[in-house]
């Protein structure tokens, strides 16, 4: 019996591929319209550098495998000739006649990019990430490491020369169908949500040269049995021809098991990219919400383009962004939570960055903000909400940190509400990621005796303050308080200071370490210190924020490696500072902190001489001992301080310069 599908089958497979093929073309014109200028050749060049190997061109390596390069189905075009001359002005040689440089051989199945690119999402700062597939059965270990020595080098090329970050993910393909990801981004991607990856890519893939997934031509109910029905039936030299995809896998639903790990991983990618992270984390508790009977996004767009959403000429139209976040919304519409919903409104509205209420060119007219224009109507905001959000370059500090813990207090209990329904024992994650993870989230997260906390921020190059004015506060129980502020602030009090206070501690010391490692002050920040501070001055605190940058800068938590988070914590650096607030006449001991940073990137400051006892026990099997070091502010009495100190301490501190 044949297994030639029927034609009408055929037909359908047809019309299908068309529609994928249309929105793929316009997902790539976007993506393209999107880009600065002077980056959009590098979305043409980057697959030219992985389908050949010249000696004149980045990305070159010394053949030592026969097979390491080439593009499937990769031509040569007058947009990748245009893009590459402009790349590369002085190879114009090798562009007007390439086919002395092009590859017999084919050793990369398909290039596609996944992610933000060619949506609403994509911004001047989004990362290229691509998988490059590649048939694992066809290629040699040399072939494969020589492939990946090429990646990194093109990768390498990229950020130096056009600051760009490009990643290449090298995916065999036999494993992706099994859902089998290995290590990926630091951890492994593979037991902590291997379908909920799958499934991001099916859903934001932009297929750059080669093969198509052939999951694109299957129908969105389509059951694993049927999906390799079609696959199998279809014959080569037929429309569609089966050479022209690859198998990467069916998905007709996610796996409940992957629930609690990709959690922790959105907690954990949410240190650094809050706004993107909240609606991912609230992706997934409506999936647990909506576990019986709803689909997985990838499926719902897959539907969409397959309908030509209704009308052919509107698959271009189609927004996996927006497809998402309506998803979301009416969620937590039906859950009567207006708050959550506002949150995601403003999440999405500042990660997309349109500005929609300032003046726009003909130019400016993009995708982007047309969809991003329509929701805002949708929304029913005013002017002034539009505005303030544009503005947000302008907030005080105050704002920002008071939009950010909205973000990670959703972010914590949208994490309980999960983990509340989730049995920890049912789930995929390994123990060693879930290792990782934990002690990562911890890092961040916990509070503990004496360790300083992270400010929790999505605002990363807002928040420095060019001028901080530090106060000291009497309380009328006679304890003191210094607290730092935003901006000149000498003499004033009332509404404008409780507006522009920063942050608060018992001692400069712990203000300034807390500054310094949240990045709130650096060697730039013109500190102001106001009246009845003696003995402390403004000097001091130049002095104090010059060592504490040197010896305990901020901390990128999800840079901690792998390996430092599974071993037993610790010390990285110790500083001590001395007497800072004490008289500068007594050659005594008298004020004590010992500041320390250990390898899960936590800092500490504890107060007191006792402490000393404590940290002499804490180094007595440390091998190599840490860097110690002791800061005592400027005074007659400095060098007897230090006598004193050093016989207290019992361990060789060395004597910081004042300045």
């Amino acid at each position: 019996m044949s297994t030639q599908p029927s034609l009408s089958v055929q037909q359908n497979l047809t019309i299908r591929l068309l529609r994928v093929l249309r929105y793929n073309k316009a997902r790539i014109e976007r993506a393209i319209a999107l880009l600065p200028p002077e980056r959009r050749p590098l979305f043409h060049a980057i697959p030219f550098l992985l389908h050949v190997n010249h000696p004149e061109l980045p990305g070159y390596i010394e053949p030592e495998a026969e097979l390491f390069f080439g593009l499937n189905n990769f031509s040569f075009r007058d947009e990748i000739k245009t893009a590459l001359t402009q790349c590369f002005a002085n190879q114009q040689a090798l562009f007007d006649d390439p086919k002395g440089i092009w590859p017999r051989q084919r050793a990369i199945d398909a290039l596609v990019l996944m992610g933000s690119i060619g949506t609403i999402a994509q911004s001047e700062k989004s990362d290229f990430d691509y998988w490059v597939c590649v048939d694992g059965n066809k290629l040699s270990a040399d072939s494969l490491r020589c492939m990946q020595a090429k990646l990194t080098a093109v990768e390498e090329w990229a950020m130096r020369c056009h600051d760009i970050e490009v990643h290449f993910f090298l995916s065999d393909i036999e494993k992706v169908r099994k859902n089998d990801f290995g290590v990926a981004e630091g951890e492994s991607a593979g037991s902590a949500q291997a379908v909920f990856l799958k499934s991001e890519f099916y859903t934001t893939n932009i297929v750059v040269a080669g093969k198509a997934p052939f999951w694109w031509l299957t129908p969105d109910t389509t059951t694993e049995q049927q999906y390799y029905a079609l696959l199998n039936a279809l014959e080569e030299g037929g429309s569609p021809d089966p050479t022209w995809f690859m198998d990467l896998g069916h998905l007709d639903k996610l796996d409940i098991k992957e629930l609690f790990g990709a959690a922790i991983w959105q907690l954990g990618k949410a240190i650094d990219s809050p706004f993107k992270s909240v609606l991912k984390m609230a992706k997934l508790e409506v999936f647990l919400e909506n576990l019986e009977h709803d689909q997985p996004l990838c499926n719902l767009l897959k539907k969409r383009v397959h309908h030509g959403d209704e009308a052919p000429g509107n698959v271009a139209n189609i927004d996996p962004y927006a497809l998402m976040f309506d998803q979301l919304v009416t969620h937590y519409q039906a859950a009567n939570e207006p708050d959550i919903v506002l949150l995601l409104q403003q999440c999405l509205y500042i990660k997309c960055n349109c500005q929609l209420s300032k003046p726009v060119s003909d130019a400016d007219m993009t995708f982007k903000r047309r969809i991003i224009a329509g929701l805002v109507k949708q929304w029913g905001w005013s002017r002034s909400q539009i505005q303030h959000l544009d503005n947000s370059a302008n907030w005080t500090l105050t704002e920002l940190v008071q939009l950010s813990r909205k973000i990670h207090r959703f972010l914590i209990h949208c994490y309980r509400r999960m983990s509340a329904r989730l049995q920890l024992e049912e789930q995929a994650v390994s123990r060693e990621d879930i290792g990782v993870l934990g002690r990562r989230l911890d890092t961040f997260y916990s509070k503990k005796p004496h360790k300083l906390d992270f400010l929790r921020i999505g605002f990363d190059d807002k928040v420095t303050c060019p001028v901080i004015t530090v106060k000291q506060h009497r309380r009328k129980n006679g304890t003191v308080i210094w607290a730092a502020y935003n901006g000149d602030l000498l003499g004033q009090s009332g509404k404008e200071e409780s507006k522009a206070r920063i942050y608060h501690a018992e001692s400069p010391v712990q203000l300034m370490l807390w500054c310094v490692c949240n990045r709130v002050a650096d060697l730039e920040t013109t500190m102001l210190l106001d009246y009845d501070t003696e003995p402390v001055t403004d000097v001091d605190l130049h002095a104090l924020i010059k060592h504490f940058s040197a010896q305990f800068p901020p901390v990128r938590v999800n840079a901690i490696s792998r390996e430092a988070l599974l071993s037993p914590m610790k010390i990285m650096k110790c500083m001590v500072v001395v007497n800072f607030t004490s008289s500068r006449l007594k050659p005594t001991v008298d004020e004590v902190f010992i500041v320390y940073t250990t390898s899960w990137g936590e800092t500490y400051i504890v107060p007191g001489i006792a402490a000393l006892d404590k940290l002499w026990i804490e180094l007595l099997d440390a091998y190599p001992l840490p860097p110690l070091s002791v800061f005592i502010p400027e005074g007659s009495q400095r060098k007897r301080i230090y006598q004193a100190f050093s016989e207290q301490a019992e361990q060789s501190f060395e004597l910081l310069n004042y300045w």
